[in-house]
């Protein structure tokens, strides 16, 4: 693997140190494990004796539990005990949300009743995984069926059945938040055109290439949980509630991807955490893909009605939105049920400018699988309702699409902008983005390419979507939406050792988007680290009392930076000060560099990182620190595409793909690239492949990935990418997430592109080849 060259003349006022590896695109450290098969997954682990944990999961959607024997199960060989409800002794997950917003109680196994097909009602623990499927298909559960309310209308309508008892309200409402901002009924008087569309989103799940999973290790008198998760402290502080006890230690593994999917604390990491304290064994649970699609979260299932008030020359005056999401049977620990369709509230508007508001958003449950984070997390749905209108705008006005958007973002001269949301957008050039991505696409020139294609057969299509996004929300967003179990903040450890190896561990997880690389270059640099010297390890609770929220909502490139630079920081200057105790000089007079510290003019008179902890203190050299920003920051971009859809068959390619945007400073390019590539991969899914479809009966139909279709590498294009790269005023290292963008904006982007390419309207997502084909041979929009 390659070495970063140093250069050893920059100076910080202090100490000269290397030239900074942040901004290099330094190969991925942890791809040779991963390539060569020595990557440690969770059901790599190495775990003597351990038992095997099968679930035995509902059949019916909804309905009353009259029974549930258990004794056919017990008496197979290699059966170790069969477990429900009333064994476990556990309290249900409750998630803390703010004051009036009712929470619905999960139960950890479903006791009474049960409330979607795939929730867990026991659990077979045997010798080995087969023994525990053969008993678990002997585990007789009888159930009396109840009505099943199975999408957004059944949900809405007050006469069908309740999940839950509310304290305050009947029916499946169990949030709502409405705001009137401006003047917009005046707004909507006063207007040239008024339109109004239903916009609408199907139901998603991440798909990580490893599926859930946990392990448990009984230990002095607790636990350790081994868990492919995003949010290990989280896990751990509900763990703690719910066995009522401290020593619970949660550990991560390597992490096939997460998404968001393992953002959440699922029941049976909990069960196999108690499993294991009940039999004094090692437990272990391992997720096949038939469960994740049954009962491992789900996502974006929305229903935005939207109405939108603009003059002649296609300035928007103003939005009325009313987003509603599915959100399957429960809520989602520490997340609850608010976060995706506040992300609609909050970022309908967009990067425009907007002073006439108003906006319902409501939360309602289902006979399905509990919905929470997915890459993106509303922002998806909150771009494909502006980017839209933005496209119905230009088609009503015919003022052209790229200028109805230049006419009504907002302009770098207003940065910092304060959104009708109260959103506020820190720093950039919303202009210069959209701009970029235009010239890539070659805007100029495809008007004439459509019209010479169609005179040929062939359907071509052109569209952009511009967005804006929050990354690394702080302590003080979440407490705003009501997350109380969501810190908001992230820590970091570092300690260096007597041989002079640096390892840092942080509470955020590495899920395969390469953070132990652009972790490793951001502490080599604050602390003058030779990177070689640098080694980032996976999230360990019981390694300091740091506390954080986890990996997700692009975090890393502030918030997790942030950590590490004050972590960082600090190291760096208790070297320094005991370097020039021992070497006669001040701060000031030393150069620190390829973890060296040495007198400035005087290269012969040096001390190692090595040298200087061999006699350092227990302890001197073992450094914690957490970091909260002020400021929310707000990454943007221009997405573009050519498509090409084929009338005989609906069948939609993708010719060209291009992306204009601003994350700020870019620590690793190669990282960068590949975080926007795979992004637009899952969003090219979302628009046009997948969807989790359920029956009248609330029974899941997308069993299997022969009916949950995901894109492959042949449908996926490879991204032009610029960087603007613009400063950013309030960021940790100058740098703004950006994992999420791709997955935001290319649903919008394809719609508007197809929609262009059928010159019809497309406001309901997957834009699969049957629905195409026939409007394409009908006229009708879809």
């Amino acid at each position: 693997m390659g070495h970063p060259s140093k250069d050893h003349g920059a100076r910080d006022g202090h100490a000269v140190r290397q030239e900074p590896l942040t901004g290099k695109a330094v190969p991925r450290v942890e791809d040779e494990a991963l390539l060569t098969g020595r990557g440690m997954f969770l059901d790599d682990l190495d775990l003597p004796g351990a038992l095997q944990a099968v679930f035995v999961r509902s059949s019916v959607a909804h309905g009353v539990i009259r029974d549930i024997r258990v004794e056919e199960a017990a008496r197979v060989p290699g059966v170790v005990g069969v477990f429900t409800a009333a064994d476990l002794g556990l309290a249900d997950i409750v998630t803390p949300l703010q004051e009036g917003i009712f929470s619905p109680p999960r139960p950890v196994l479903a006791r009474d009743r049960v409330r979607f097909v795939g929730e867990p009602v026991a659990v077979v623990v045997a010798e080995s995984r087969y023994c525990g499927e053969d008993a678990a298909a002997l585990v007789e559960v009888r159930i009396d069926p109840l009505p099943a309310v199975t999408d957004i209308v059944g949900a809405l309508d007050a006469s069908n059945p309740a999940l839950h008892e509310q304290p305050d309200r009947a029916g499946n409402v169990v949030f709502t938040q409405e705001a009137s901002f401006g003047d917009p009924e005046a707004a909507f008087v006063g207007a040239a055109h008024v339109v109004e569309r239903i916009i609408e989103h199907p139901r998603l799940t991440a798909s990580p290439m490893e599926a859930c999973g946990a392990a448990a290790l009984p230990e002095a008198g607790g636990v350790t949980l081994w868990c492919s998760t995003q949010f290990p402290h989280t896990l751990r502080r509900l763990a703690r509630e719910l066995y009522g006890t401290e020593n619970v230690r949660v550990r991560c593994p390597d992490i096939g991807g997460g998404f968001g999917h393992k953002g959440v604390n699922y029941p049976e990491e909990i069960t196999v955490g108690r499993l294991a304290v009940l039999l004094d064994r090692t437990v272990k649970w391992v997720e096949d893909r038939e469960e994740s699609l049954l009962s491992s979260s789900h996502a974006r299932e929305m229903e935005v009605r939207v109405r939108a008030a603009f003059d002649a020359d296609g300035i928007l005056a103003a939005l009325d939105v009313d987003a509603v999401c599915d959100i399957g049977a429960y809520g989602t620990f520490p997340l609850g049920h608010v976060l995706e369709v506040l992300g609609v509230f909050g970022l309908a508007p967009g990067p425009y400018r907007l002073d006439n508001y108003r906006a319902r958003a409501r939360s309602v449950t289902t006979n399905k699988c509990p919905s929470a984070a997915y890459r993106g997390v509303g922002l998806p749905v909150s771009t494909l309702v502006h980017e839209r209108i933005m496209d119905i705008v230009a088609a009503t006005t015919g003022v052209d699409r790229a200028e109805v958007r230049r006419r009504n973002l907002v302009g770098p001269s207003e940065m910092p902008y304060t959104s009708v949301t109260n959103q506020r957008y820190d720093s950039g050039d919303f202009h210069a983005a959209l701009d970029a991505a235009l010239e890539l696409i070659g805007y100029d020139t495809f008007e004439a390419e459509k019209e010479a294609a169609r005179a040929d057969g062939r359907l071509l299509g052109l569209g952009m979507a511009c967005y804006v996004e929050w990354t690394g929300t702080n302590s003080k967003i979440f407490r705003t939406r009501g997350m109380a179990a969501v810190h908001g903040f992230d820590g970091c450890h570092m300690q260096l050792d007597a041989e002079g190896q640096l390892t840092v561990w942080n509470t955020l997880p590495s899920i395969g988007q390469g953070t132990r690389t652009t972790f490793a270059q951001l502490t080599a640099d604050a602390v003058g680290a030779d990177f070689a010297d640098v080694r980032v390890v996976q999230s360990d609770t019981g390694v300091s009392d740091i506390e954080g929220t986890g990996t997700g909502a692009s975090r890393s490139a502030n918030i997790g930076a942030g950590a590490v630079l004050l972590a960082g920081t600090e190291l760096r200057k208790r070297l320094v000060e005991d370097a020039g105790a021992r070497l006669g000089a001040e701060p000031e007079e030393l150069d620190i560099a390829d973890s060296r510290i040495t007198v400035r003019d005087l290269p012969t008179r040096s001390l190692s990182f090595t040298d200087l902890a061999k006699t350092a203190d227990p302890g001197r050299y073992h450094v914690s620190r957490q970091f909260d920003p002020e400021h929310v920051l707000f990454s943007y971009a221009t997405h573009a595409c050519r498509v090409s859809v084929d009338p005989e068959t609906g069948d939609v390619t993708i010719l060209d793909w291009v992306v204009a945007e601003d994350c700020g400073r870019v620590v690793n390019p190669v990282i960068v690239a590949g975080q926007t590539q795979g992004a637009i991969a899952q969003g090219i899914g979302g628009a046009l492949y997948e969807s989790l479809h359920y029956d009248e009966t609330g029974t899941p139909l997308s069993t299997s990935l022969m009916e949950y279709v995901l894109p492959t590498a042949c449908e996926v294009p490879r991204a032009r990418i610029r960087h603007l790269e613009l400063p950013v005023p309030d960021g940790s290292v100058g740098s703004k997430g950006m994992a999420e963008g791709g997955t935001v904006a290319a649903p919008a982007t394809l719609a508007n592109a197809v929609s262009d390419a059928l010159g019809q309207e497309f406001n309901t997502l997957p834009l699969t080849p049957e629905r195409l084909w026939k409007a394409a041979r009908s006229g009708r929009a879809g």
